[in-house]
Order: C-alpha cells, then structure tokens, then sequence
C-alpha cells in the first residue's frame, strides 16, 4: 500500500494561480494572439507580466511543459530586472512552477520551487503564506522518496508559530513528521508522533484521522515486532474499515491484522486474515502487486509455521513469475 503524505493543513491554494486559471475558462483565442503579439513589442517587467499571461492560458490547457517555459522566461527576466523589488511577482511564478512539476509528476522539482517560494514568503514576512509553502514542499520531497527533506520542511513548519493553528493541522503535521521518520526507519521515534496526532485528532472528534494513525502505528509496532500493541492498532483499523464498509482499506487493515496475528504466534487467525485480503485486494482493476506479493509472502510463512508445506510453496510458486516481473520493473 502506498500512503501519500498527507495534504496541507489549508484546503485553499498557496495563492490565487488556481483561481485565476479557473476564472479565465473559455477566454478566446483571439486573447491569446493578442499577448504573443505584445511580447515583440514588450521589455522588461512588462513583458514579464505579458508571459505569466500566457503561462495561465497554457496552464489552463493542461499543457505545464509550456507553461514552465513560459514561466521560466519571466523569472529570469525578473532576476535581471531586481529580485529585491519583484518578491510578489516571484512568488506568483514560482507557485505556478511548482504546480506544473506537480502535474508532471515531477515531485523533486516541485518540492524545489515550494521550498524557494517558502523562501520568498518568509523575505516578505508572510507567515501563513510561508507555513503553507513549506508544507506543500515537505509532501513534494516525501512523494519524491526525499524522506530527510521532506522530515526538514515538516519538522521547521511544527517549530514555527501557527496563529490559524488548529487541533487538526497540528495533528496533521505532527503526522507528516511521523511518516517521513516512519520510511526512514526510526519507528519509535515515528510512534511517539503518532500517538500524539492520534490524540489531537481524537479531540478534533476526527475518526478518519484516528484511523490513519492507527494504520501507521500498526505498521510501526508490527516493524519492531511488538505483537500486542501491533495488534491493538490493526483491529482498530480493521474496525474502522468495516464501519465504513470500505472493501478496499478492509483488505488492506486485514493484511496488518494478519502480520499482528502472525507475530503473536496466532497462525489460524492469521492465515484467515491473510485469506481474505488478497481476496478483496485481487478485486480492484488497478492492482496493488506490491502489497499482493507481500500478503502471499505472509501467507505461505504462516503455512510453513502450520507445517502445511505443500500449501506454502504452491503459494510461492504461483507468485513468482508476478514478483519477478514486478521485480524487473
């Protein structure tokens, strides 16, 4: 399972790129010629402004590769110009290229221009501005698999007074520093930010995000193989996913109850568990084979320890031109 870093605690855009892009639906093209007319006829800051112009028309086309290098063309001739005197403008361009490596799927580079945009927030004394931006950067490292960036951004935002704090988007930074600890294998260090989110979201009256931490505790405790508590915290999960009649988070909170049964020694259970996920796991179109490879693992160990040694290889056997090609990926 692939758990994305969780999204900024404002649901709103860093700024107005999104809105302003939505606000220019079914403009004409003659606009558009229009600008590219002026660019010949244009210098300066002008002609800065007439290419973030032309970067939301772009945008708005889903069409980032253009948009950046329309984008890229104003910044630099804004750095030509006076940095010092532009930090707005900057900032504008900066989100949108942000933005377009995001839409990419070019999250190294969009984490760059959250982290240079929080740069230019934090030169003009915007705060929440600057808070928003550093978040936005610590998601973009962690999908990136930059889990110590990501820890940084994550880590400098918690230090930095948040006068919009809430329970909620503390719970939800205290988490995203839990994550990036949690894929750098410090699990205890990870547990201690999930108790504690999990109890700020307890008091937000919050049980989605309770049920998260306890998915992440699950995987933690089950890490440092610590059977009870691992058990304690896939149940609830398991529970939650039931509740919300969710067949595909029960697959994957029956995989965790599974391993929690298994480190207990509890083979019976845990082979049920194991059963079951892949059955709901298989039903999805859009296959996990990460995580359907790992559960057949689990299960044919859980064979082995039940002494059914047929059963286990046949199960390893039938996996194994799948993990091979996934493998190979």
């Amino acid at each position: 399972m692939t758990v994305c870093n969780f999204p900024s605690t404002s649901e709103a855009p860093l700024s107005t790129r999104k809105e302003t892009v939505s606000a220019e639906n079914n403009k004409p093209e003659a606009q558009e010629l229009e600008l590219w007319d002026r660019i010949s006829t244009t210098d300066g800051a002008e002609r800065a402004e007439v290419l973030d112009e032309l970067s939301h028309i772009a945008y708005r086309k889903n069409n980032y590769t253009e948009c950046l290098q329309l984008i890229e063309t104003s910044i630099d001739i804004y750095f030509h110009l006076c940095m010092d005197v532009y930090t707005s403008q900057l900032a504008h361009l900066y989100e949108g290229k942000a933005f377009c490596h995001a839409n990419l799927g070019q999250n190294a580079e969009a984490a760059k221009a959250f982290d240079l945009l929080a740069g230019l927030y934090y030169i003009d004394e915007k705060q929440e501005d600057f808070l928003r931006a550093k978040r936005a950067a610590g998601r973009e490292w962690y999908e990136a698999k930059e889990y110590e960036k990501s820890l940084e951004c994550h880590t400098i935002v918690s230090k930095e007074i948040d006068t919009e704090a809430t329970k909620y988007t503390m719970g939800i930074d205290t988490m995203n520093i839990g994550l990036a600890l949690q894929k750098l294998d410090f699990h205890i260090e990870a547990i201690e930010c999930f108790v504690k989110a999990r109890t700020l979201f307890k008091e937000d009256k919050n049980p989605e995000y309770v049920n998260w931490c306890d998915s992440f505790l699950a995987a933690s405790y089950i890490e440092l193989k610590v059977g009870m508590e691992a058990l304690f915290h896939s149940q609830n999960y398991f529970n939650y996913a039931k509740v919300a009649e969710d067949l595909t988070m029960e697959g994957y909170a029956r995989y965790r109850l599974g391993q929690a049964h298994r480190l207990n020694k509890q083979y019976v259970e845990a082979e049920d568990h194991f059963v079951k996920s892949l059955e709901q796991l298989t039903l999805d179109d859009t296959k996990d084979w990460e995580t359907i490879i790992k559960v057949n693992h689990e299960l044919a160990a859980t064979l082995f320890a039940q002494g059914k040694d047929e059963a286990a290889k046949t199960r390893l056997d039938r996996i194994a031109t799948i993990e091979e090609t996934m493998g190979d990926s």
